[in-house]
């Protein structure tokens, strides 16, 4: 019998992967960077995003090339305050570096701080980093305006033609960055997990940012076991709602009990298939989209 969902993963790339380390060194995960490029290409994987949530990842992302990697790999920040926060110049540094793909905050954000969402694991994992929590980041203002950094990181990305996620911002947040972007003309926008005790979007403000053009990205990690956030059976409610051309299916799984990203991703396609998401579609999904935001 041919499994199918080795055939979807083919020609598959992952907007949303975490390396080794992440966190910290002893934080476990499945492969190293060297080992997972090597076993995505193996699998016939177009490629990924690498994502940390301490550091920018181009150095990482220009070792692995280095080293004849033939698959694409794309390096990103994440624009915590660690590394400076929501600042244009910030990104603009970040590119003339190499950077491919920005996120806006996830653990210093004003929402997670908040939510008790990433950030519960780094104060617990990572407690010299407190400080930079202190004062949670935001793109809006207190009157619900988008600030003229987060305005201008919009521009950037705009210019350098570069994905940008959402992180984990606010529901209200991702929706005042969604209509930023289309008014700007910035197609290239992430609306980051939404479904994440991280994020804690509405079900209006989901569709709502869908509606202005952002993609709305489906992780394999709420399935997985230690999260159980989401059915599977619901995000396909979800991809029927928005409708496939809007979505995007990426991995976001990292820790000890990780496996090799490929075979997360060969997993979560398979899930999909078996619960009647059809191969065109999950292409669409797993393939066509993610291409376009980083080509």
């Amino acid at each position: 019998m041919r499994q199918i969902s080795r055939e979807l993963l083919v020609g598959a790339f992952d907007l949303h992967t975490h390396g080794y380390p992440e966190i910290h060194k002893d934080f476990g995960m499945a492969l190293d960077d060297i080992e997972q490029a090597e076993y995505a290409e193996s699998k016939g994987m177009a490629g990924y995003l690498l994502k940390s949530h301490i550091w920018p990842t181009m150095d990482r992302v220009y070792h692995v090339r280095q080293r004849g990697s033939k698959i694409k790999l794309v390096s990103s920040i994440v624009l915590n305050s660690l590394v400076g926060g929501i600042k244009p110049g910030i990104l603009e540094a970040a590119i003339l570096q190499g950077c491919e793909a920005a996120f806006f905050p996830t653990w210093t954000s004003a929402n997670d701080l908040r939510n008790g969402g990433f950030s519960r694991t780094i104060r617990r994992e990572l407690p010299s980093l407190e400080p930079y929590m202190a004062v949670g980041l935001s793109v809006t203002n207190a009157d619900g305006r988008l600030t003229k950094d987060a305005c201008d990181v919009l521009k950037v990305a705009k210019e350098a033609d570069i994905l940008l996620s959402t992180g984990h911002l606010s529901g209200k947040e991702c929706v005042a960055l969604s209509r930023e972007a289309e008014r700007i003309g910035f197609r290239k926008l992430v609306f980051t997990h939404p479904d994440s005790n991280s994020v804690a979007a509405t079900d209006e403000e989901i569709l709502e940012a869908a509606r202005c053009g952002a993609f709305i990205e489906w992780t394999l990690h709420g399935m997985m076991p230690k999260s159980q956030r989401i059915n599977p059976s619901k995000t396909v409610e979800w991809i029927n709602r928005i409708g496939p051309s809007q979505c995007v299916l990426t991995t976001d799984v990292f820790g000890p009990s990780s496996l090799p990203e490929p075979d997360e991703l060969q997993l979560y396609l398979g899930i999909l298939y078996d619960l009647g998401v059809s191969v065109d579609d999950i292409k669409l999904m797993s393939n066509t989209n993610p291409l376009s935001l980083v080509s």
